[in-house]
């Protein structure tokens, strides 16, 4: 039989998969990295808004995706009790500001 293998096909280096420019991923670690608090479960609430920014961008409105991400993000902190309101306020406007730069990178 001839053909192609029967296998998943995996995205090449050359194919368009989601993914954050590496210079915003460096600058969310960083913001995340600042927090006062460490607790795994803000890393995961971090890789988890890297994912869904990585996603975004395939709608109509990109700037609506980055806050629903973001929205997302700060619900999850704020109701497992992981940042006091001060650091959940600073850090949603760190990274709506960086937001506004991957937009204005495009």
């Amino acid at each position: 039989m001839t053909g192609p293998a029967e296998q998943p096909a995996l995205p090449s280096a050359t194919e368009d998969t989601p993914e954050v420019p590496g210079w915003a991923e460096k600058s969310v670690r960083d913001i995340f990295a600042a927090l006062p608090v460490r607790d795994t479960r803000i890393d995961a609430v971090r890789d988890a808004y890297l994912d869904c920014i990585a996603g975004a961008g395939r709608t109509e409105d990109l700037d609506m995706e980055h806050d629903r991400c973001r929205q997302r993000a700060m619900t999850t902190l704020e109701a497992d009790g992981l940042l006091p309101s001060g650091q959940l306020k600073d850090l949603d406007q760190r990274l709506a500001a960086l937001e506004a730069d991957i937009t204005a990178n495009l």
